[in-house]
């Protein structure tokens, strides 16, 4: 197993600006990636560390076989927060990423031998309904309507909405209220749909950031209106394709990235982090620093913090983690035509599989499967005459204290017989290659505490102001991004929450901008 190789950092632009504010921003996830250009356009000298000699975070790019794999995210909804990033800069995103359009957006697969595609046409999507649950497509359009509700106010209105204080919350709990975020995405879309099947199709998005869908506030049924409104894509090359561009980007305009820098802590004085400090002795001075890499791992392992923050350390520990994941990525001898892009492999249980991941952290026999074959939109992501996968299965955290060096093995046996039992019948004469990541690899690698996929699950009493705070309340300039902060899992979200820390970071510390950069405001949406 190999990755990419790191990006070479190019000097930073002169800038007539010679008292410019310095920003460190650690982690090159989505999240860092964009709130390092959203700081940059606004004028400060940003510098980007990353622990690894590659980019991404959790979208970086593995090789198996000399087949390159995106690591993590597969599935790119929302695009104008990535053309925002590149028009503020006076450039374009297509002419860096091509984005392909996935048809069908997904497809369900069931224990019963029947499907479900999901598609870009709401028309063709009430086909499918028609046929799987005749006499019901109807109510398809009250679910829409439904969830479109929910988008404007928790996306639209709330995405990047600062969520600091107290009264922040305060704000918007009668809208929660309306819209009956109480109740679970589950029962939510139960209201609309009668078939099992459907229930399961219309709730699944929630385990997509880290959510048990008969946990999760029925609020992030905005997920389903935000993927009708701006379409499912996938870049061409893949998602490491968008990580480059973005990264090619920020460096374009004066940005410094540093590969290879592991952080042992931040420098503080009084209330304000002073710099960051890492492995070998180098330190980063900083007037702000932004973090893409989980608070909790943060707070226990850079910072010194006075006894009521670690008593408040205590209760981070003890909010709901999301799910681990085990993901196998695999190369095969033969192209499988016959699979979509985005496959849901449902088991013949669905809250009882995900009642034993999530609440007694044990290993289910009954699987279900998301399966990623990328040369279903663009033929180039797999070998000549061969194809490419990978297929994710959420398993419990680190909290289950599993023998992961055991159980990997077993499990990505488990895994591939499935997918042959149910849509591969010659799988293993096929199959040339594996490699097995556990939530061992998203503890070591990635700083994810517990081994979370998608930091703390999205339930209700962790939505909103009940994350992690993009802005710490110890430190006045140290910020966060990411899985953990507002808005929450995804890459919608976490390019998200780099817009509310650009807003409070505008409130705190008023720069001037580089010349010919538009302001927010002159930037369309």
């Amino acid at each position: 197993m190999t990755v990419i190789a790191p990006l070479e950092p190019q000097d930073s632009v002169s800038h007539p600006h010679h008292e410019r504010r310095r920003a460190v921003v650690i982690g090159s996830g989505f999240g860092g990636l964009a709130v390092a250009l959203r700081l940059l356009s606004d004028g400060w000298q940003v510098e980007l560390l990353e622990r690894h000699g590659d980019l991404g975070g959790r979208a970086r790019v593995f090789h198996l076989e000399g087949v390159a794999f995106d690591a993590g995210p597969t599935v790119i909804t929302a695009p104008f927060l990535f053309e925002e990033l590149f028009e503020r800069f006076g450039e374009r995103l297509d002419d860096y990423v091509t984005l392909l359009p996935v048809e069908p957006f997904y497809r369900m697969d069931y224990a019963d031998g029947s499907y479900f595609d999901y598609k870009s046409s709401i028309d063709d999507t009430m086909a499918e309904i028609e046929r799987l649950a005749p006499g019901t497509s109807h109510r398809y359009t009250d679910f829409l309507a439904a969830t479109e509700k929910m988008y404007q106010r928790g996306f639209v209105d709330l995405a990047e909405q600062p969520f600091t204080r107290v009264n922040d919350m305060l704000k918007v709990l009668p809208d929660l209220v309306r819209l009956r975020a109480d109740r679970s995405l589950y029962t939510f879309v139960s209201d609309f749909f009668d078939d099992e099947r459907l229930r399961r199709a219309f709730s699944v998005p929630s385990l997509l950031v880290g959510g048990h869908p008969f946990r999760t506030s029925s609020l992030y049924g905005l997920i389903h209106a935000l993927e009708r409104r701006g379409g499912v894509w996938f870049p061409k090359g893949g998602t490491g394709a968008l990580v480059s561009a973005l990264a090619e980007l920020f460096q374009r305009h004066g940005g410094v990235i540093h590969c290879h820098q592991q952080v042992t802590g931040l420098q503080v004085h009084k209330k304000e982090v002073t710099g960051v400090e890492v492995s070998g002795g180098q330190h980063y001075p900083a007037d702000i620093v932004v973090s893409n890499v989980d608070p909790l791992h943060v707070y226990e392992n850079w910072l010194p913090l006075p006894a009521w923050g670690k008593l408040l350390n205590g209760f981070r520990r003890r909010m709901k983690q999301s799910m681990g994941l085990l993901v196998v990525y695999f190369v095969t001898k033969r192209r499988y035509t016959e699979l979509e892009h985005h496959t849901i492999v449902f088991g013949d249980t669905f809250q009882e599989i995900l009642d034993r991941i999530f609440d007694d952290f044990e290993v289910p026999e009954d699987l279900s499967l998301y399966l990623h074959r990328p040369s279903a939109t663009d033929p180039d992501m797999a070998p000549e005459n061969g194809d490419a996968f990978y297929v994710l299965a959420p398993v419990p955290n680190l909290q289950g204290q599993q023998d992961w060096a055991t159980q990997e093995p077993q499990l990505t046996q488990s895994i591939l017989t499935t997918l042959q039992q149910r849509l591969m019948p010659d799988l293993f004469e096929q199959l040339e290659a594996t490699h097995t990541v556990s939530p061992r690899y998203f503890h070591s690698e990635l700083s994810s505490p517990f081994g979370s996929g998608f930091s703390i699950a999205p339930t209700l009493t962790q939505s909103a102001g009940f994350r992690y705070h993009n802005r710490s309340p110890h430190y006045q300039n140290l910020y966060f991004v990411g899985a953990g902060t507002h808005p929450g899992a995804g890459v919608p979200g976490v390019v998200s929450s780099a817009g509310v820390v650009e807003k409070l970071v505008r409130k705190a510390y008023p720069v001037a901008r580089p010349q010919g950069i538009p302001t927010q405001d002159e930037t369309p949406a």
